[in-house]
């Protein structure tokens, strides 16, 4: 089993994925990333915002086909951090590597 990570971990990946030119260029995405950095800054419970971000980003992902691969890592850190949390397929467009 996968241990879960700590705030300042999930911090760390919200602040990871503010800083990809690709989100910063995207209104809506960065103030979901503000909202719940501000959230941890304010001592909320991380596993309550960790859920909470996961599910903005779903809600999210339901209007895009893709995204920009820097929100991987990210959803990633919330599912770890949010105990219950199903993983679903990653954001970025899929690369023929």
């Amino acid at each position: 089993m996968t241990k879960g990570i700590t705030a300042a971990a999930l911090m760390q990946a919200i602040s990871t994925a503010d800083n990809d030119p690709e989100i910063r260029g995207d209104a809506e995405l960065n103030g979901l990333l503000l909202k719940h950095a501000t959230l941890l800054e304010q001592g909320k419970d991380f596993h309550q915002v960790a859920g909470d971000l996961n599910q903005a980003l779903r809600l999210w992902g339901m209007g895009h086909l893709h995204g920009p691969k820097a929100l991987d890592p990210l959803y990633q850190a919330t599912v770890l951090a949010a105990p219950g949390i199903s993983a679903q397929k990653p954001y970025a467009a899929p690369t023929n590597d």
